[in-house]
């Protein structure tokens, strides 16, 4: 069975991440959610991609083509040392996720469009670990039935 565009789409951010590098290399991307109690120091920074929600409507009246908008959270977490800063660290990883998404804003020809539409950084109150929370929205289209 073939998998849905949203699924597609979903397979194509982790595997975007998972070659981060710049400014922060990505050690652990995931579907499934990460316990920062079963990981460890090594497997730092990390992600958990998850589909958040979606909104859908028909590209017109008479067509079986729709159009999808769906929000993916991208869940970041850093872990500091003594050396580093938990804010400058947290915003380095916000740029190597934004940076690796940017580059291909169709995602391989899967979406319309996509773009961050907002990053939320936890308070720094389970220091060491930094945690950030990305909106990613993508914008696609399907054939009725098929996603």
């Amino acid at each position: 069975m073939t998998a849905s565009i949203r699924e597609q789409i979903a397979t194509d951010i982790v595997e975007t991440l998972e070659s981060a590098v710049d400014p922060v290399a990505i050690k652990l991307v995931s579907r499934n959610p990460i316990n920062s109690a079963d990981i460890s120091i090594e497997q730092y920074p990390c992600i958990f991609v998850r589909t958040s929600s979606e909104d859908r409507d028909d590209a017109s009246s008479s067509s079986s083509t729709r159009h999808g908008v769906v929000d993916f959270e991208i869940i970041g977490l850093i872990r500091t040392n003594a050396n580093s800063n938990i804010d400058t660290d947290r915003n380095a990883l916000i740029q190597t996720i934004e940076d690796k998404l940017e580059a291909d804003r169709q995602r391989n020809s899967l979406a319309l469009n996509s773009t961050i539409t907002n990053v939320v950084t936890d308070e720094g109150d389970q220091h060491p670990i930094g945690r950030v929370t990305i909106n990613y929205r993508v914008q696609y289209k399907y054939t009725r039935g098929t996603t």
